[in-house]
């Protein structure tokens, strides 16, 4: 690190002028500043101005991580051993960037982190999609999630198995342990469509689900995908496309995680492997 350069853990960037450059990067963090929703932060500082920043938080519902992320112009390690020494409380440590970040991807390297989920955030047309999903073919009839909030049995049913699903996805990250009950009622404040986010029951059990949510009048959200036994989920995702199709919806946004095997089913049929990607990295 440059001699004349210091660390300094401070409690707000607003008394501090920053350089220019740190500006830019630091656009995407800047609600997190105004709302103080971080646990540290600590500042880089040359000739009174902020050079580069590391900052952690923790979330309630991944309680057993310390999140990090460090912006510089240079000399990111000295960001990074501030951030790594107070991390006794936490099993992990997580930093997730673009995979185009390749100096932070570097970074993470040089400090021994793994990489162990990427994640795609892509929006595509219905109509590509249908085209796409045409040789797909179902006689099973899909429930909506309205009549399953009617049903006792089957609202239990289906979201003891979202919790099972979500669990198993995020072993890298554990969850906490909260009861269906939370689960259906984090779902329901997510605003899901209760008509077009569709469920697959078999014998009175549900075997799969595609929850829904809308965005705009013309554009919706793929939101939680899950199922008990291997199950083609594509029908499912056709038949939700064409009532959405129908009411005048022109896209569709996806979030794949690559832990997430039920959902990896679109990954064909959305080009993933050709999509940049949102990588977290543990340590």
């Amino acid at each position: 690190m440059n001699t004349n350069q210091t660390i300094q853990k401070i409690d707000t960037i607003n008394d501090f002028k920053l350089d220019d450059t740190l500006k830019q990067k630091l656009a995407e963090l800047e609600w997190r500043f105004q709302s103080n929703n971080f646990t540290e932060l600590f500042a880089q500082i040359s000739a009174d101005t902020v050079t580069g920043i590391g900052m952690s938080w923790t979330s309630a519902f991944h309680p057993y991580a310390k999140y990090i992320d460090v912006i510089a112009k240079d000399a990111a390690d000295e960001l990074m051993n501030h951030l790594l020494a107070g991390t006794a409380t936490h099993d992990k440590i997580i930093l997730s960037c673009w995979d185009y970040e390749l100096e932070k991807i570097q970074l993470l390297k040089q400090f021994q982190f793994k990489l162990f989920r990427k994640t795609y955030m892509e929006t595509y047309e219905i109509s590509t999609l249908l085209e796409q999903l045409e040789q797909e073919q179902s006689t099973q009839t899909f429930i909506p999630l309205l009549e399953i909030l009617n049903e006792p049995t089957l609202e239990q049913n289906l979201f003891q198995l979202l919790k099972t699903n979500y669990e198993q996805t995020h072993l890298d990250n554990p969850v906490k342990d909260v009861s269906w009950q939370t689960w259906k009622e984090i779902l329901v404040d997510d605003t899901p469509d209760f008509h077009l986010s569709f469920v697959a029951v078999e014998e009175n059990n549900v075997t799969a689900y595609i929850f829904l949510h809308p965005i705009t009048t013309d554009h919706y959200e793929i939101g939680w995908v899950g199922m008990k036994n291997p199950t083609n989920l594509l029908p499912i995702l056709k038949q939700q496309l064409i009532e959405l199709q129908r009411q005048g919806v022109k896209t569709v946004e996806f979030e794949i995680d690559t832990t997430n095997h039920m959902a990896w089913q679109f990954a064909a049929i959305l080009q993933l492997e050709q999509k940049k990607s949102w990588n977290s990295y543990y340590l």
